[in-house]
């Protein structure tokens, strides 16, 4: 019996080569979609719809906004396979399973991924729908997804986690929208942030909050896949009246501008 919460390289390989004989070859780009960000690339692209129940490595948890499929086709002459849905720390998984859809992606070939979620603002000059493009990323989960890797050297220069190249493409993309460009911090969850922790972090130098994506971008650098990170604001960090339903309501509402972005980007990388 294969445990979906412990999916191991030969299983995400077999998965593999389901994508790629869906896409009609290896995968050229990856998307790993935050929650309530899935919606909006139905107006987009044309895609095949892959139930992660068919996947045998990817783990499984129902939560608002996930779909749990990969969407699979061809956009602006890329194949292209969007991860809708992941799980997460506080749901119970480990490093290693939060980062299963990572490694699916190295493994069906993709040499781009691009890590996208749902945030709370830190930065005072940010609203609600806007996009930000992530340059840097500070890991506040207290894991770290390659603790008792068995290879020999684990030791990862994190100097440059999302390519600079890949912001370049991404700026031009966005033309005359709106697109910030900061550093995201990764927290544990399942809480969301008290008004001292979002003062702290602006201290220390946070753009937005989340509980996603920092171990993600790590895999992808380990696995020499060039990454890009963008987060949708959905809300204030330490504000009141935050709950997962108005986050992934926000996130449905700007999804559309996501969409938009990620067109323009396949259009230039």
């Amino acid at each position: 019996m294969i445990d979906r919460r412990a999916p191991s390289d030969k299983v995400l390989s077999r998965d593999a080569a389901t994508i790629e004989q869906l896409a009609g070859g290896t995968i050229d780009v990856a998307i790993v979609l935050g929650t309530g960000l899935s919606t909006a690339l139905h107006q987009h692209w044309s895609f095949t719809a892959l139930p992660y129940d068919r996947l045998l490595g990817i783990p499984i948890a129902p939560l608002l906004g996930h779909a749990g499929e990969v969407m699979v086709g061809v956009w602006r002459g890329k194949r292209v396979a969007a991860f809708a849905g992941r799980v997460h720390l506080y749901q119970g998984f480990s490093a290693q399973q939060v980062t299963a859809t990572v490694r699916l992606a190295a493994e069906a070939g993709a040499g781009t991924i691009l890590l996208t979620n749902a945030a709370g603002a830190i930065n005072e000059s940010y609203a609600a729908g806007d996009l930000m493009l992530i340059s840097d990323q500070i890991n506040l989960t207290g894991h770290n997804p390659l603790v008792a890797l068995p290879q020999q050297n684990l030791f990862l220069d994190c100097s440059e986690l999302y390519s600079e190249r890949l912001r370049a493409h991404m700026r031009a993309a966005a033309g005359s929208q709106t697109l910030h460009e900061g550093v995201y911090a990764g927290l544990l969850g399942p809480t969301y942030e008290t008004p001292a922790e979002a003062r702290w972090l602006r201290t220390i130098g946070a753009d937005a909050v989340g509980m996603s994506t920092v171990l993600e971008a790590i895999v992808a650098k380990y696995r020499g896949l060039n990454t890009l990170g963008v987060s949708v604001i959905t809300n204030h960090a330490g504000a009141p009246a935050t709950g997962h339903d108005a986050v992934n309501a926000a996130a449905v509402k700007a999804g559309d501008r996501l969409a938009e972005l990620i067109d323009g980007f396949l259009m230039h990388v």
